[in-house]
């Protein structure tokens, strides 16, 4: 009895009681969402069990997540946001979460990290917050400007997690999974493509949602059925396979990689570029064709490494059976599209620049580009019909006109800064980083020439994808400096070769 009036006991009851309760709620949600919930305690038990690993674990189901992120929970949802309709919950947010409140933990209460440095990069990150808030100021819907900021700091955070956490020990696993995501997208998209089930990203995965087996229609393939995987748009899934197709095909064409990895490389590749064509998004077609070649000239001209121009040649002959109809999709994509199509565009683009030139500093207001076309001081050229809740077919432009010139700037900035990290070790003799460096700098100039034709850049999926390749690039004379540590597993692989296994 004695123990029945101890404070531990009670609070043990109470919460199991909240636990049972939470349970019983769980269980009377719809089925996907009680299968979210159920996801989400099952990640936070598998956080508690990793305990003495937590980052490597958060670092890998962050990366994982990267084509799963549009699987989230909308709250307080506005019906013309793009792309952030409001503010996310779901599997990045809780894993941010525990991350951020681990790293407090370790650097504050038993101090066994020090409190991380800040670079160039980080700055200039925290340089376009504050243009995106400055724009707030001006803009006519506060709560989407609102909600774009908390969307961009979410990526940001992402960016920086990772950026002070990755260590080499997880390159080789984290190039597995983007290889799964590759095969998992191009499967999909495949299968969209011939059974029609499309729609899986938007409706996430509601097979009883009246959006389920719909697609808009684009003008001259209005009658192709197209894949989006786990995307909003085949468009963003275009961008998306533009931007990791670089791994397997960089990885493949390395002169010491395995002939078991080649091979594995080689599949990947194939079933990605399989889901590409599906996509029917010539942006993302032209510019995984100029940034592969991009790869392509570097390892042959610079490298000397021709033994994989033969595999990757050989990769493409055993395409055109896999997929007869390759050549008439294209065909019928670039060159008999509707000249109509660029009537629209030239027209979007001088509503853009109309916009732009309200604050050419800090622009219209983040968030806000849907907001300027139905004002009365702006000159609407070209949005109407279909294309009126879209935004202009270019990021630069779209930049500019919600955040004007410094916050363009900013964010191009980061990008290219990341770059010159990348550019930087194209040449090291570690053959890991460099062919790192090379894939990760072809994805980068792949997302920026998509970005030229495309409004898909920061959508959920290619915009985890492009944070998560900048906090890689950052880390990449880390990456090296661990390699050089006394025993390290790094030292006894061969320097142009894949990790050992």
């Amino acid at each position: 009895m004695k123990s029945l009036l101890q404070p531990w006991v009670w609070i043990t009851i109470l919460m199991g009681f909240l636990f049972s309760l939470l349970s019983w709620k769980i269980m009377s949600l719809d089925f996907r969402y009680a299968l979210a919930a159920c996801a989400a305690v099952g990640v936070v038990s598998c956080a508690m069990a990793a305990i003495w690993f937590i980052d490597d674990f958060l670092v890998y189901v962050l990366v994982f997540n990267i084509p799963f992120s549009i699987f989230g929970k909308w709250l307080m949802a506005h019906p013309i946001a793009v792309p952030a309709k409001g503010i996310s919950i779901g599997l990045a947010e809780l894993i941010l979460t525990i991350a951020y409140g681990m790293w407090f933990f370790k650097i504050f209460v038993i101090r066994s990290e020090p409190l991380p440095s800040l670079t160039k990069l980080d700055f200039l990150i925290m340089f376009l917050i504050i243009c995106q808030m400055i724009s707030l100021i001006g803009a006519p819907d506060k709560a989407l400007a609102f909600f774009d900021i908390v969307y961009n700091i979410k990526y940001a955070l992402i960016y920086f997690f990772l950026a002070h956490k990755v260590r080499r020990r997880h390159l080789k696993w984290i190039i597995v999974m983007i290889c799964f995501a590759i095969m998992m997208q191009g499967s999909l998209a495949i299968y969209e493509r011939m059974t029609g089930n499309v729609a899986i990203g938007v409706t996430k995965g509601n097979v009883k949602s009246e959006k389920f087996g719909t697609q808009g229609k684009v003008p001259g393939v209005e009658d192709e059925i197209r894949g989006a995987g786990t995307t909003i748009d085949p468009h963003s899934l275009g961008l998306y396979l533009a931007m990791t197709l670089p791994f397997p095909l960089v990885f493949l064409m390395m002169h010491y990689a395995k002939p078991s990895r080649k091979l594995l490389c080689g599949l990947v590749f194939l079933i990605g570029i399989g889901g590409l064509i599906v996509t029917f998004s010539r942006s993302g077609w032209l510019s995984f064709a100029i940034s592969s070649l991009f790869a392509i000239w570097f390892i042959f001209f610079r490298w000397l490494h021709d033994r994989g121009i033969f595999a990757l040649l050989a990769i493409l002959l055993v395409l055109t059976p896999f997929y007869p109809k390759f050549f008439n999709i294209i065909d019928k994509k670039l060159f008999n599209a509707p000249s109509s199509l660029i009537d629209v565009r030239i027209d979007m683009a001088k509503t853009a620049l109309n916009i732009w030139m309200h604050d050419p500093f800090f622009g219209y207001g983040a968030g806000n580009y849907l907001e300027a076309i139905d004002d009365p001081d702006i000159i609407n050229y070209g949005h109407y019909g279909k294309m009126a809740d879209r935004p202009v077919h270019n990021a630069y432009l779209w930049l500019l006109a919600e955040i004007g010139l410094f916050g363009m700037l900013s964010y191009v900035g980061i990008i290219f800064m990341a770059m010159a990290k990348c550019f930087r070790y194209l040449n090291s003799h570690d053959g890991l980083i460099k062919g790192m460096a090379l894939a990760l700098l072809s994805g980068f100039i792949a997302y920026l020439l998509d970005g030229m034709t495309n409004m898909m850049f920061r959508e959920a999926v290619p915009y985890a994808q492009l944070w998560t390749a900048i906090a890689l690039s950052m880390g990449l004379e880390r990456f090296i400096k661990e390699a050089k540590k006394p025993g390290n597993s790094a030292n006894t692989m061969r320097t142009e070769g894949l990790p050992a296994a």
